[in-house]
Order: C-alpha cells, then structure tokens, then sequence
C-alpha cells in the first residue's frame, strides 16, 4: 500500500502548484508546528476530520519502517496554507487530515507518557512536545490549542487535551483515531524519544500562498488530480472561500450547515436537483460542481443569497423526502411515491410544492396533483414504459405548467391540476401517459416479476389497501422478508395440477404465470410450495385464513383454471382502473401557445412545420425559414460561449469547422456551421451545440405559422 494511500498524485499537483508560482519548499512537518502565535485554522468550508483507521494504520506502519531504516525523511504530501494578514495563523488549504492526524498522535504520545505507559529517555520532552507543538501559551485567545479544527471536531480534540477519558467524545472520528494511536504507542516498544525522532522524519512541501492568489483558484488546481472530495465539499468551499472569515462563519452556521442536515449530510443530489429545478437540465452528478459554479456566475447574485435560497429549497427538499409536507392525507400520498424511486420527481416536488406554499393551494389541490403523478406513473409501471423517460418529464414539469398558467392572464388563469393534466396528457412516445385502452391491454399480459422490484412493491401495496382505513404495510413487510408474493398457480406444475388446468395446461400456464391474475401475498410461501389448490386454501393459515385483501375471491374459488385466472384478472383490472383513472381536464392553450414547441421537446414532429419566430433566453426573434434561425442562435450563442464554439469548429464537432464549403455558413472568421440540411438535422446540430455549452434546450422555443403548407428544407 504505501504513502500512496495520503499522497496519491502529489507529484503531479506539485507541479501544477509551482505553475500557480506559489511559494513552496520541503521541510519536516515538525517544523510547520513549531513556532510561537502560531495557530492553524481549518476554515468552515473544509469538510470534518475523516481519516480512517486503515489511513491511520497505513501511517504508523511506515513511521515502524522508518524507524528501522537508514532513511533520513519520509515525503509526506503537500500542506498548502494562506497567512491572515497581520498575524501567523494559517488558513489549511489543504493538509487538514495530516496535519490533524499527526495531532493527535503527539497529543497521544503526551497522554501515555503522563499515565506512564511509555518510557522516555528525555525528561523534558512531554513538556517540549506539548507547548512547542500543540499549544500556546502565549495566545491571546482564552483557547491556546494550535490546531483549531471546525466546530464538530474542536469540542473532541479539546477534550482529549484537557479531559478526563470518561468525557471523551466517543462517537467523533477524532476520538476514534486518538484511541488507534494510543493503543499503537503503548504496544510499539519504542520509547517516547525514539517515537518522536521518527515524526521528525516526516516531510512536507510547505506551500504559502501570497495575499493576491486566488484560494479557489488553487483548491481546483489541487482537486483535479487527487483531493477526495465529494462535489458537496467542493460546492461548499466554493461558496465560503473566498469570504472573510466572519462571512464564512455566519454563512456556514445560518445556511450550509442546515442544508447539511436537511439532506441527512448528502448535500451532492439535492445540489444536483436543486439545479435541475433552476435550469431544466439533469447534470451528471460527478459533475455538479463544475455546473454548480458556472450556475452561480451566470446568475450573478451574492453568496448569502444564493445560500438562502438554496437553505429554503433544502427543507422543502427534506420534507419531501421524508414525506411530512402536511397532513396525513398528503403524507400517505407522498409516502406511496417514495415506495417508487420517487428522486427522480424531487426537481419538481421542490419547485411545486414552493409554488403551492406560495400562492396558497388547498390540501385538495395539492392531493390531486400528486393523484394525477401516481396515475401517471403507475399506468407506464403496468405498460413496461421506460422510467429513464421520466427524469426530463419531471425537469421541466412545473415550468411547463407555470408557462400555461402566466400566459393565460389573471382573469382566465386556470388550475394548476387543470394545466398539469394538459402537459401530461400531451406527451407523445416514451413520456406518453398511457390510455385506458392501454392499460387495459398491457394488465394481462404484464410480468410482475420484470418490474423493478420497488414498482412491483408498489402496485401491489396500492391494490392490496386501497383506500382503506385499516391498511397492511406491504412495502415494509415485503423488504423485511415477512411476507412474500405467492404465485396460486406454482412454478413447477404437479400432475395433479395438469390435470386440474386441463389439456390446455401448457399455455394457461406460459399465459398467466406471472401475472396479477395469478399473484398475491401470503407470509408461508415456503409451506405452500406445488400444493394443489384446494390444499393451499384449506391449509392452516391459507388462502381460506389469509387477511390480505387480495386473497377475498381466491378463498371462495373451488378450482384455480383459466376461468378463474380470467376472473381474478378482471377483478383485478377494475382495481386498478379505481386507483388510477384517466385524468381529464377543461383547458385549452390559446392557439398561438399551442403552435409553439421548445428544443427540449423530444416528442414533437418540426419536420414540415414552418417558422414565424424563436425565443431565446425569453427574447423573441422574427424570421422566415430553420436556415435564418440556426444561424441567428449560433450568433447568439458565439457571444455566449466563444470559446466553446472555437473548440467545436477546430474539432469538427457537432457540424461545425473551420474549413469554408458552399453548404456551410460563416459565423465569424474561421468558423461555420452546417447550414444546407433537413430541419431534422438542423434541430441534431442544436441538441448538440445546446449540450456543449450547458444551455439547458428548453431556453430554445419555436413558434410555428398557422399554414404549414409546403415541404421541409434541404
């Protein structure tokens, strides 16, 4: 294993540093502790002390190899520190973990030494290491401890200086290694000398930075080829490092830290679909940072702003995924979409349930819009339809709806559950909200077992209680293998079931196997095996004594052939149909709304439509034909994103080039795009500008003329 387990790539980030032209040499890490009003402060954008015990271990094994080589130094990573003006303390960059670590090894040293567990030749030496190297006696500040880790760590590296072990803080990550190191040093054999010798050995690449580099500048140079860092803590470091530390401090206490918790200290997916409610786009999540930072230039507002708004959409965020949005009623609604990989709605929970706080909509109206995402979603579970389809659907939902609703006027603005239902049932191929002809089609045939497994928990817990009071906790039951799905007709068929399903047993039993009609729940799965029916039924605790609902006609069935397959399959269908119906709605876009599509609509058909207009960052733009318009949008976004178009064209991506041709238009010296083309080809080469540039595609929208006579360009 090595150092390479806390120092992987240092090599190359040195060299990246040294470009930064940062001040920077080698020295023994010892040396970086020593010195009078010293003080090392982990700033609040850093993350917690997370060293592990392998770290831990990794790092006392080497400090045994050193202490029996002929080695003089041990490279140990790079410490990268800024000097607050007019004082010594230093502001850890980067090295927190080390010089952490290394901390509480000498406090462990000091502490065995005291209660006399280690020998040591120098008297003095516990008292050297002590003041010279983990505090000051000559600070100012009440606290004289050198380090000054983040609020949740200081407490317990306090304690370990100053406490009795009873008031230990047991449960930090702090405490955890200092009890690793303790144990080490007591078992070693070495003496205190011959230990602390060792440390001295440790080097460092001290790198200070001056006054005019650029923190942030310097944290992604480190961090892109070997920080372990979560997009969150990068995203962190990017809002509070660059603030004095009063800002950081009142910033990290009243906004970052709550955003922290409300995302049970994930904060990576909530950024992520806090974006994509804001831009209508889903990001990568290894990439949210890069996207986060350009989001927070692009929008130009200050960081406690920013902060505040990002703390208010974290606890709506938190309520959603807790399912406490408001009363029962709503919890239960909200709970039965969690059972489904429900994150893929939050971008449009958070922004819905915002807007319904804001302009007041009842418990009723905010029931029915999550009734009409339940039928929605339940209908494409029974019609096999992809669930990847949904991650856009739910991107721009709200602002769809929103669209709708602020073109309407005040005087004729309709319901937001009215519009919703417009959207959903406007959607064509894979985000198509089925139909009953459908639904009724696809129930027989539908295998159980190829749903996901939280869809198939899902369906069946929704059919078993239904809209009953009295309700059994299918999901729950199910996850925790107390209960299991039963198939009536079994697996292996006996002679006896054969003979009992008839000449036509083959393909009754292909047919129905692992359909609703031929499912349901029982806590003896094991017991019930290829049993007959009617032994099945009568069993102790079977079909006949079973509580499930959905066992009421199967207990009263004297045969189980394809006539009751067919029944229970009809039973079933209508039960469904109950718990899901078709929405329908009232509201009709004016026309002109209708004869608009936006970039980001994959379902819609522009081949043969003809253009009177685009809209662009909400700024329309007359013009005739597809051709005046990709090229007008390219000149746009050149303005926007020079640079990108540039690597585009030296690229020869996306129809772009810097080479002239008669079927190409010029944007600007050295750069064309592909213009003589079908419009289907021209919408291609948006898509793909569009993506390059991180311009979410629903900034694009079209108007079409009422006549669309004529033939699609070439």
């Amino acid at each position: 294993m090595g150092m390479n387990n806390y120092n992987s790539d240092i090599d190359s980030r040195h060299i990246e540093i040294i470009e930064i032209k940062m001040k920077g040499d080698a020295q023994p890490l010892i040396k970086f502790f020593d010195g009078s009003d010293k003080r090392f402060i982990i700033p609040l954008y850093q993350r917690n002390y997370d060293w592990k015990e392998e770290n831990c271990e990794q790092l006392f094994q080497d400090l045994m190899k050193l202490h029996n080589s002929d080695r003089r130094s041990h490279f140990f990573g790079s410490i990268v520190s800024s000097i607050q003006s007019g004082t010594e303390d230093r502001f850890i960059i980067d090295g927190q973990q080390r010089i952490t670590t290394v901390s509480l090894l000498l406090i462990a040293m000091v502490n065995a030494k005291k209660e006399g567990l280690i020998e040591a030749t120098d008297a003095k030496l516990v008292e050297k290491i002590f003041k010279r190297y983990l505090v000051d006696e000559y600070q100012e500040d009440e606290r004289k401890v050198k380090l000054k880790p983040i609020k949740k760590d200081m407490q317990a590296f306090d304690a370990l200086l100053y406490k009795p072990k009873e008031q230990y803080i047991k449960e930090s990550n702090v405490t955890r290694n200092y009890d690793f190191f303790y144990d080490k040093i007591i078992h070693c054999g070495l003496t205190l000398d011959e230990l602390f010798e060792t440390i001295k050995k440790l080097e460092v690449i001290n790198i200070r930075l001056d006054e005019d580099d650029d923190p942030q500048l310097i944290f992604e140079s480190l961090n892109s080829t070997g920080l372990d860092l979560s997009e969150a803590d990068k995203i962190r470091n990017y809002l509070l490092m660059s603030l004095a530390p009063a800002e950081q401090d009142d910033l990290y206490t009243r906004f970052w830290n709550p955003i922290e918790e409300f995302t049970k200290y994930d904060p990576s997916s909530f950024v992520r679909d806090y974006l994509t409610m804001k831009q209508g786009k889903i990001g990568r999540i290894d990439k949210i940072y890069f996207i986060f930072k350009e989001y927070a230039e692009d929008i130009s507002v200050d960081r406690a702003t920013l902060l505040e708004d990002m703390h208010h959409y974290a606890k709506i965020y938190s309520q959603v995924d807790n399912a406490t949005v408001g009363t029962d009623k709503l919890n239960r609604k909200l709970n039965q979409l969690r059972t489904l990989d429900s994150t893929i709605a939050y971008p449009f929970f958070m922004a819905f349930f915002d807007y319904a706080s804001k302009v007041g909509l009842t418990e009723n109206e905010i029931y029915r819009v999550l009734d009409v995402i339940e039928a929605y979603w339940a209908r494409r579970i029974i019609c096999n339809l992809p669930s990847n389809a949904l991650n856009k659907v739910f991107a721009t939902l709200h602002r769809d709806v929103l669209n709708h609703i602020n073109k309407a006027g005040d005087d004729t603005a309709p319901s937001y559950i009215d519009v919703l239902t417009y959207v959903l049932l406007k959607k064509g191929r894979s985000s198509v909200f089925p139909s009953d002809k459908e639904v009724r089609g696809d129930f027989k045939t539908r295998q159980v077992y190829k749903m996901p497994a939280n869809a198939r928990m899902f369906i069946l817990e929704r059919m078993e209680n239904q809209d009953n009071n009295e309700r059994h906790d299918v999901v729950k039951e199910l996850t925790e293998k107390n209960i299991t799905i039963e198939h009536i007709m079994p697996q292996t068929l006996s002679d006896k079931w054969k003979t009992a399903l008839g000449k036509d047993w083959e393909r009754i039993h292909e047919q129905y196997l692992h359909t609703m009609a031929n499912l349901t729940l029982t806590g003896y799965n094991s017991q019930y095996s290829n049993l007959t029916f009617i032994e099945k039924r009568d069993m102790e605790k079977g079909f006949k004594d079973s509580a499930f609902r959905l066992n009421n006609s199967v207990k009263s069935c004297e045969h189980w052939t394809e006539t009751e397959l067919k029944a229970r399959q009809k039973e079933l269908l209508n039960v469904f149909m109950r718990l899901w119906p078709m929405p329908t709605t009232t509201f009709e876009p004016l026309r002109r709304e209708a004869e608009s599509a936006s970039l980001d609509d994959e379902d819609y058909e522009f081949t043969g439509k003809k253009l009177q207009a685009y809209i662009l960052h909400g700024v329309r733009y007359a013009v005739n034909t597809w051709k005046e318009m990709l090229i007008q949008v390219c000149g746009h976004i050149l303005l926007e994103k020079r640079s990108t178009i540039e690597w585009l064209c030296a690229n020869e991506k996306c129809s772009f080039s810097t080479t002239p041709e008669e079927w190409r238009r010029e944007l600007a010296p050295g750069m064309y795009v592909w213009t003589d083309n079908s419009t289907a080809t021209k919408i291609n080469i948006l898509h793909g500008l569009f993506e390059e540039c991180n311009i979410p595609a629903s900034e694009l929208v079209f108007e079409f003329r009422s006549d669309q006579e004529g033939e699609d360009e070439e």
